[in-house]
């Protein structure tokens, strides 16, 4: 029982601590961006690096609105790596960053290009030429960038919202091929050429576009947030009911020199403190020939009062005419 009601306590400490640290008010919702894919099919030298330099762009852009709280998805490995160190013994122990700090997301953005690169109006086709891109050179061109985007709830799957976001820029060519070259790290807000030429500047009008449509939308609960309070709330409801039986566990009078001290075998590990008024019940014994008690009545005779309450005992007082006698049953009113 000892061992119940500690558990019930530290329990009880860690589930006031629990909501307050998955709802606190003002704390925004987390988001991650997956690297954006793209259609292999239609756009010419696409690779996973043009997929994380996009996300690097639009994490950038997306931590401006104060929407979300943008968690770190395209540096996971170097992240992974700092852990790594400790765990072998490169860092201080004292200083290492350990397993499992990582936050958990609420909102995960998800995207797809399925048009990145030129238009020549002298093709006269009025549509993306596949064969253009990554030979863009210095020409003065049409840039083309399409990406068809969804916010979704990470734990759920369920779509929030989802959007296209369409632009055009005409200005000098950029030459993916050759800056990109399969080791990323050329598509993005640092790099010159990328942002003076029209496939930039257009790159740059879609994700706009993206921002301007994610910042209005109204958020719901996240899948996580409605799991972890549900898990909460049950765990109060079945901590309460364990609360409640333990309360009405019935006690016993361990002495009772006198009626201003009758020790109890109840306190404050079954929920009970100073002031608390219980039912005293005489035990009435019925026994057989051979003296074993075979029956047990509880006969209400008053009521005790607690005045000095201890871990698993009490010190209470009784005003009625009985003189109360160890072995006595005491309850909660």
């Amino acid at each position: 029982m000892k061992r119940n009601v500690f558990a019930l306590a530290g329990c009880l400490a860690a589930l006031a601590f629990l909501p307050m640290r998955i709802l606190a008010q003002g704390e925004l919702p987390t988001l991650i961006v997956a690297p954006f894919s793209g259609d292999v099919t239609h756009i010419q030298f696409w690779q996973p690096a043009l997929g994380d330099g996009l996300a690097e762009m639009l994490i950038t852009e997306l931590a401006k609105i104060n929407k979300f709280t943008v968690l770190e998805t395209t540096q996971l490995e170097t992240l992974k790596d700092e852990i790594r160190m400790g765990q072998d013994g490169w860092v201080d122990t004292t200083a290492a960053v350990e397993k499992g700090g990582f936050a958990a997301a609420d909102f995960m953005f998800t995207a797809k290009v399925t048009r990145f690169g030129n238009k020549e109006s002298k093709v006269g086709l009025g549509g993306f030429v596949p064969g253009n891109l990554g030979r863009l050179g210095i020409k003065t061109t049409t840039a083309d960038v399409r990406i068809d985007w969804r916010l979704v709830d990470a734990a759920s799957r369920k779509i929030i919202k989802t959007g296209s976001a369409v632009a055009a820029e005409k200005g000098a060519g950029f030459d993916v091929g050759v800056n990109i070259g399969g080791h990323g790290g050329d598509i993005g807000f640092n790099n010159k050429e990328f942002m003076d030429s029209a496939l930039g500047k257009a790159t740059v009008k879609a994700l706009t576009q993206i921002t301007d449509e994610v910042r209005p939308v109204s958020l719901p609960e996240s899948g996580r947030v409605k799991q972890k309070t549900t898990a909460a709330r049950q765990q109060a409801d079945e901590l309460n009911a364990f609360a409640i039986a333990l309360r009405n566990t019935p006690g016993k009078v361990l002495a009772a020199p006198s009626k201003d001290t009758i020790i109890i075998s109840l306190g404050t590990q079954q929920g009970f403190k100073n002031g608390d008024r219980l039912n005293l019940y005489e035990t009435q014994e019925v026994k057989d020939d051979q003296g074993s008690v075979v029956f047990t009545e509880e006969k209400l005779v008053g009521e005790i009062t607690i005045q000095s309450a201890q871990t698993d005992r009490s010190r209470a007082s009784y005003e009625g005419e009985l003189t109360v006698k160890s072995g006595w049953v005491v309850k909660a009113k």
